[in-house]
């Protein structure tokens, strides 16, 4: 059954028709907002995210998770990543033998002869999202609905949160984010919004998170004695290290067909900015795509944990999780 990704983003609550969804195309930021809201709202859930080769490597795995019942929870979810039709059968198979237990697939573009695809266009007790690439149009709609209730929203603003993300939803979720805790009566003030996205991100923290994935663990030792992180700012130092990792991700996917990391990100789109290049090379060098997948998973457990234990100090978290990830980052590939 094919749903427009915007009647889900406008409620949620129509997933729960279906036993299991696929989401594919090239706008993660769409597909960030639907994991997002489906973490929030089943809180009391056990989660389990697993990638396609994890699948792969152990055909079983998939079965055994969507068939039994949690352990932990009364309820299951189950996330699969970049999921393409290498795992059909798999899919197929315990999609027949599953009861209750909900299922949600992530996929990059998928042509119209997937047979993943074809799958849950015909069946109806499956769903299908197709995230296609914003234009300005839906940009608009989308921070005009994250802002509903805020005074001073202005169509001025709005074109510059637009125009400071070069498009891409992604980033301005995490504009959003500091918008949020920065205006906490939501009373937008026109002279320090300016001020607050003419710095795109926190400079501090980008120093964080480079250092963190270039695994320089003296440095980041340093760093987080020195910088304090803000406890109520825990899901933007989130946003902006699970960015990255997306990022990095692309470029390492890119890399299969150039062969060479100049080339795959002159090919990326959006572009990244020609000062930040070195940098990216310098990451892509300590992670392939294995351990960017096992990142993400990481980044997705952090996440749930944040939003199911609000007593936590996220500073904390996030200063383990930034550990954590410098300490992969150091390992060699």
């Amino acid at each position: 059954m094919i749903i427009k990704s915007y009647i889900v983003e406008q409620n949620i609550e129509t997933l729960n028709n279906y036993q299991a969804i696929l989401l594919y195309g090239e706008n993660d930021g769409i597909k960030y907002d639907i994991k997002s809201k489906l973490i929030e709202r089943n809180k009391d859930a056990e989660i389990i995210n697993l990638f396609e080769e994890e699948i792969i490597k152990k055909r079983n795995i998939l079965y055994e998770n969507i068939v039994n019942d949690s352990l932990f929870s009364e309820k299951k979810i189950i996330i699969i990543q970049s999921a393409s039709d290498k795992i059909l059968s798999e899919i197929d198979e315990s999609l027949k033998k599953n009861k209750k237990n909900k299922v949600y697939i992530f996929s990059e573009k998928l042509d119209k002869k997937s047979k993943l695809r074809n799958l849950f266009e015909k069946s109806k007790s499956l769903a299908i999202l197709c995230c296609y690439e914003d234009n300005e149009r839906t940009l608009i709609n989308y921070i005009s609905q994250e802002l509903s209730g805020y005074k001073g929203l202005t169509g001025e603003l709005i074109n510059l949160i637009i125009s400071n993300s070069n498009m891409n939803r992604r980033v301005i979720q995490s504009e959003l984010i500091k918008i949020k805790h920065f205006f906490i009566d939501k009373n937008l003030k026109k002279e320090q919004v300016f001020e607050l996205l003419n710095v795109k991100y926190n400079t501090d923290f980008d120093e964080i998170r480079d250092s963190a994935l270039i695994g320089e663990k003296k440095k980041i030792n340093k760093l987080l004695s020195e910088i304090e992180l803000l406890n109520e700012e825990g899901f933007f130092y989130l946003n902006i290290l699970n960015y990255r990792i997306i990022r990095l991700l692309e470029i390492q996917k890119l890399n299969k067909n150039y062969n060479s990391y100049e080339q795959s990100i002159e090919n990326l789109k959006p572009p990244i900015f020609w000062k930040d290049k070195p940098i990216y090379i310098q990451q892509l060098k300590r992670w392939d795509l294995n351990k960017l997948n096992k990142a993400v998973s990481k980044i997705l457990e952090t996440e749930v944990l944040m939003k199911k234990n609000s007593h936590l100090r996220n500073d904390i978290v996030i200063k383990d999780l930034i550990i954590s990830l410098s300490n992969q980052a150091s390992t060699s590939l």
